[in-house]
């Protein structure tokens, strides 16, 4: 499992709130009413990447033998090492997590408002943070911020900002077979840096996110919203 290093300090709460929160406004880039996994018009097309994950082994076939949809249907898998996407923007994942549609639409709206060309190289926090292994957790939390930033451009409807690496600010959750209420449990519970991101103090630090989002999307129901719909 990933570990990583936590400390008490409560500066890492502040990042810890302000991902919850930037999650929570990507929720809302469409009317909360919209039906899950439809945006009109239609999610520009995109190819998903699904890495090996260091912790599981799982892959593309793993996530296609548990059945788990993407988050669009205009969304295709394509290999691993295939660097021919067809012109198609990119969003890498790893093969043991899956995400609800609504995490997704700042990708799907980046696309449709920029173009293929510009908004690419997506990929998520569990992919970024196998690739920071070894980093203590507040840089780990430090670069995640920076990285998702692109995020609340999008949210503001101003332009997208250049980068190399844009992590897509969303909790994701395992993929299961669920053949048991304990996998189906598992399935189910979001985690906001991945998966398999294990830690003694972790767990509070996902709780406070967990929170930081509920209370953010609750606001924005009750009228308060934090990013144009």
């Amino acid at each position: 499992m990933t570990t990583l290093a936590t400390t008490p300090d409560p500066a890492l709460g502040t990042v810890v709130e302000r991902m919850a929160r930037r999650e929570a406004a990507a929720h809302f880039l469409v009317p909360a009413d919209q039906p899950p996994g439809v945006i009109r018009p239609p999610a520009p097309p995109m190819a998903v990447r699904i890495m090996s994950c260091p912790d599981c082994g799982a892959d593309a076939v793993t996530f296609r033998a548990a059945g788990v949809a993407l988050p669009f249907a205009e969304w295709r898998i394509v290999a691993a090492d295939d660097v021919d996407t067809g012109g198609l923007p990119t969003l890498t994942v790893l093969g043991c997590e899956w995400f609800a549609p609504r995490a997704m639409l700042p990708v799907a709206i980046a696309i449709e408002r920029f173009g293929p060309v510009s908004a690419t190289g997506f990929r998520s926090r569990a992919v970024t943070v196998t690739e920071l292994r070894g980093l203590p957790f507040d840089a780990v939390l430090a670069t995640l911020d920076e990285q998702e930033s692109w995020a609340d451009a999008v949210c503001a409807g101003s332009s997208l900002p250049p980068r190399p690496a844009r992590t897509v600010p969303a909790a994701s959750r395992l993929v299961s077979p669920a053949a048991t209420w304990a996998d189906y449990r598992a399935s189910v519970a979001a985690r906001f840096l991945g998966p398999h991101a294990s830690d003694a103090g972790l767990g509070r630090w996902n709780e406070l996110y967990l929170e930081n989002r509920r209370d953010a999307a609750v606001r924005t129901l009750d009228g308060y919203a934090s990013c144009p719909a």
